[in-house]
């Protein structure tokens, strides 16, 4: 193993525990790799690997030294050690380098340090495994404390927008009574008053409130209350923002609304700016709302046009996104609102592999729409596969097969009383509670 370079003279000492097995000892015991940084070395490393004739000779600089030191030598209280042999060789205790030469410690012995002697040892018998069991839980909790607080901190979805020191600022504009004062207001008169109320609060400030935890709702509000002319206005300063407000816990809600209460040529600048990352976009856990609601309500419109187009176009990526966990449900707005062209790619990728898609988690979701959604020529090729006899017997038995089955059940295509004569497995699902 190369020496590992470090950034500046120090001692540091790290311990990562592992499971040892020592012949000497037949028993075993819990050892600790200890790491010490060792300064530059003043002459070039020279060492010769194991199966390697020539010598390697390496650059002069920092490197680390570490060696395995049992585990209850590092416990000040419980732990005890007692000694059974002498060292075999002059390396106070230390075996031999397996480079063909001694390694070269530093100025401190083993014994300095206080280690001692380790070359023979055994627990005593009074020692308490259950302290150290403790310690060792406390610190893998600690380290799961760690690695959430480290998750917290990333983005939840390739690309997302991280905290930023501008989200705490937008916290401050808005506080429970305010925003309880705003949608009093909004709510109190015609939409001539909340228009009024609208252009008056909120207008010139949008962004910074869909990003609020509680002026998000103030705005949802507004755009439902005020008059058209107002909520185009409230959208337009969402425009240059649909990427942050789709991955946005907050904003996001408010783009939901703008697709549903406004026109669809009003919200179109959604779907346009969606459709430089459509992919990303549908498989994040709040940019699927948004597509959906895209293809919901603005289906007609050019720009979703192409936002689905773009989803669909690549057969493997579209078939991704029916197995994905956030990506399902925009395939299945697709078959619920879509054209019949893009229902028609759809039934095609799902028979690339029909069986693994209706056992699958999420793509069963959307085999179970395109029954239902499909043109009757691809129903009918989905049904004709599904109800051969091996086939609806191991879906039948499925996890999420099941739920397929139940679907097929209820097809008009399909005659569940003799399929369930035929397979029993259809039979036990056709009794079950679900199905009454």
């Amino acid at each position: 193993r190369q020496p590992v370079p470090i950034q500046k003279e120090r001692e540091s000492k790290a311990r990562y525990p592992l499971w040892c097995f020592s012949d000497s000892l037949a028993a075993n015991f819990i050892m600790a790799c200890e790491v010490m940084s060792v300064q530059e070395p003043s002459m070039p490393m020279s060492m010769q690997l194991p199966g390697q004739n020539q010598d390697m000779v390496m650059a002069a600089q920092p490197y680390v030294v570490a060696m395995l030191v049992p585990a209850a030598l590092m416990m000040p209280s419980n732990a005890q050690v007692v000694p059974t042999g002498t060292p075999s060789n002059q390396s106070d205790g230390y075996a031999q380098s397996p480079w063909g030469q001694e390694m070269q410690w530093p100025a401190q012995s083993p014994s300095q340090v206080g280690y001692g002697t380790m070359e023979n040892f055994q627990f005593a018998q009074d020692y308490d495994y259950g302290t150290y069991t403790e310690d060792r839980a406390w610190e893998q909790d600690q380290r799961s404390r760690r690695r959430r607080r480290t998750r917290l901190a990333q983005p939840k979805a390739p690309g997302m927008v991280p905290a930023t020191g501008r989200q705490s600022e937008d916290l401050a504009i808005l506080d429970d009574e305010q925003s309880a004062k705003l949608k009093g207001d909004l709510e109190a008169g015609d939409a001539e008053h909340a228009s009024a109320v609208a252009k008056a609060e909120l207008l010139g400030s949008v962004w910074p409130y869909s990003r609020h935890p509680l002026g998000c709702r103030v705005v949802q509000l507004a755009i439902q209350t005020a008059k058209p002319a107002v909520g185009k206005a409230i959208a337009a300063e969402l425009q240059g923002h649909v990427k942050e407000a789709t991955e946005s816990p907050h904003a996001n809600y408010v783009l939901q609304k703008v697709i549903e209460q406004l026109s669809s040529a009003t919200s179109s600048f959604i779907a346009d700016e969606l459709l430089v990352n459509a992919q990303r976009f549908a498989r994040h856990r709040f940019g699927c709302r948004i597509v959906c609601r895209l293809v919901e309500h603005c289906s007609s419109e050019e720009s979703t046009q192409k936002l689905i187009d773009t989803l669909l176009e690549d057969r493997e990526e579209a078939l991704d996104l029916c197995k994905h966990n956030f990506g399902h449900h925009v395939v299945q707005s697709v078959l619920e609102h879509g054209d019949a062209r893009h229902k028609e790619i759809i039934a095609d990728v799902l028979r690339h592999d029909l069986l693994a898609n209706a056992r699958h988690r999420s793509s069963s979701y959307v085999l179970e729409a395109a029954l239902l959604h499909c043109s009757t020529k691809d129903q009918e090729s989905l049904v004709h596969f599904l109800v051969q006899p091996h086939i609806v017997a191991e879906l039948a038995q499925a996890d999420f097969g099941v739920f397929v089955v139940r679907t097929l059940l209820k097809h008009p295509f399909v005659d569940a009383e003799a399929l369930a004569r035929t397979v029993p497995a259809v039979a036990a699902v056709m009794s079950s509670s679900e199905m009454q």
